[in-house]
């Protein structure tokens, strides 16, 4: 006689699971699969919005600004343009710095109120 294993099918066990479906790889899943310590990519620090646009534009001003120096002086229309477009960043930059202080007529982002709900 001969006797075979009993096979439990994998739905049975599964049934109460959601199914998972593979996320699609972005490029910086490809970034932190390099990064040797995993706090440099978790930690988290909260910025305003504004604060965070201002560093932005002044990294890309700045960055356009030093490439232009690349461009050879035949180009020298390209080399303007790109270091114009370089100055207006970092100036955009100055604006997002300045402009919580600079208008204060603007809604705050957090009210009194709500800070007060949280602390009690």
């Amino acid at each position: 006689m001969e006797v075979s294993r009993i096979q439990a099918s994998p739905a049975f066990h599964n049934n109460n699971k959601p199914e998972q479906k593979q996320k699609k790889r972005e490029i910086i899943d490809v970034i932190v699969d390099g990064v040797k310590n995993p706090r440099d990519v978790n930690d988290c620090v909260a910025v305003p919005r504004g604060i965070f646009k201002a560093y932005m534009a002044l990294m890309a001003g700045t960055g356009l600004m030093a490439m232009s120096n690349f461009i050879p002086k035949k180009a020298n229309s390209l080399k303007s343009a790109v270091n114009l477009i370089g100055w207006g960043l970092n100036i955009l930059s100055a604006y997002y710095f300045a402009k919580p202080f600079a208008f204060k007529g603007l809604a705050p982002t957090v009210t009194k109120k709500e800070l007060n709900k949280e602390t009690l």
